[in-house]
């Protein structure tokens, strides 16, 4: 296999941001921009299953921020090229001071630590702090609490963050089943989602020394509040592998899961209501994401099977939407993109 050799940058401190497939991994993806950025110049790599993508467009740019998005499958899986790819381009031609990977819900935490720590990103990449985002009301469904892929999360990170924990009958049984997976990780407990003081000041010595969690309780408890304002230029980059031209649909098997998606013109606008009603008409879905033009402007969707978050987003070069669920309960593919092209008008 060919190996990209790695660029002339040393240690830069890297963070691994996992969590089984709507756990709300960008949510804390964006906390951190909003509180710990500032000035610094930081890469955020973003790994999507799907083949196009949108998580990219979920991310609050903020100051000396660039985004780059590998899409179309596991960065853990089969070829290591797009992964080695991405990050030598992100490192040589951005030289961030922090680089922030976030792998697709359905990746395999340890192959990507083992490929991160290889000999030949071992000068460039100083591998610091792994989060893992754990959604507690998915963990009460026996499928997800035996589910290797979703224990794999836990047992590869340094700080588990447990949200949506509000229904736990006992919340001594969800710690005992993480430390049986691992012993060494801290715990923190999300009530919100939004960072407050009292947890920057926990989080801000462990960013970058995990070797300090040891002396740390393991329960912690939290709380979030917004402090984000971005008052200069943003850097982006395009995703590492785009689709045909819009409009594009596809559907496919992802191991367990199916994933649909679209990706259709810029002018092409929706009502978000009536868009609203036909997503959440696909059943058992996991996760549906997307940015689209509709009647009240630009808006982001992130839906799981337990919320459904609409904001205003910035104008995007096209409308994309994707929707994983569960591919035992097969859907009639052809009739969903049907009515999705009945509900876009064209401009």
């Amino acid at each position: 296999m060919t190996i990209i050799q790695s660029p002339i940058i040393q240690n830069t401190a890297t963070h691994l941001i996992t969590g089984f497939l709507g756990s709300g991994k960008t949510t804390f993806l964006n906390n951190l921009i909003a509180h710990f950025q500032h000035d610094d110049k930081w890469a955020i790599l973003i790994n999507e299953a799907g083949k196009i993508g949108i998580d990219g467009s979920l991310i609050n740019k903020n100051v000396n921020l660039v985004t780059k998005e590998i899409s179309g499958g596991c960065i853990c899986c089969t070829s290591q090229l797009p992964l080695q790819i991405a990050l030598a381009r992100l490192l040589s031609e951005h030289k961030p001071n922090r680089l922030i990977i976030e792998p697709t819900g359905l990746a395999h935490p340890k192959e990507l630590s083992e490929q991160l720590s290889a000999p030949h990103w071992q000068t460039a990449l100083s591998l610091k702090t792994r989060f893992c985002i754990m959604n507690a009301r998915y963990w009460q469904q026996e499928k997800y609490q035996n589910h290797e892929h979703y224990q794999s999360h836990i047992q590869y990170s340094d700080v588990v963050i447990v949200n949506r924990f509000d229904e736990l009958n006992n919340k001594q049984l969800l710690i005992n089943w993480i430390k049986n997976l691992n012993a060494n990780a801290t715990i923190f407990w999300q009530k919100t989602d939004k960072f407050d003081t009292d947890f920057i000041e926990q989080l801000s010595p462990i960013l970058d020394n995990p070797s300090l969690l040891t002396a740390k309780p393991n329960r912690q408890i939290f709380s979030l509040k917004p402090n984000f304002n971005a008052t200069k230029p943003i850097t982006t980059t395009t995703p590492e592998l785009q689709p045909t031209e819009p409009p594009f649909r596809y559907c496919e098997d992802f191991g367990d899961y199916q994933i649909i998606g679209w990706q259709l013109p810029k002018d092409w606008t929706t009502d978000i209501y009536q868009l609203t009603d036909f997503l959440l008409t696909i059943p058992n879905y996991q996760r549906i994401k997307g940015v689209v033009n509709t009647q009240t402007g630009w808006q982001r969707l992130n839906f799981t099977d337990d919320s459904v978050n609409i904001a205003s987003g910035a104008e995007q070069i096209d409308n994309r939407i994707e929707v994983i669920f569960d591919g035992q309960q097969r859907i009639d593919f052809l009739a969903y993109d049907e009515k999705l092209n009945q509900i876009f008008y064209q401009n």
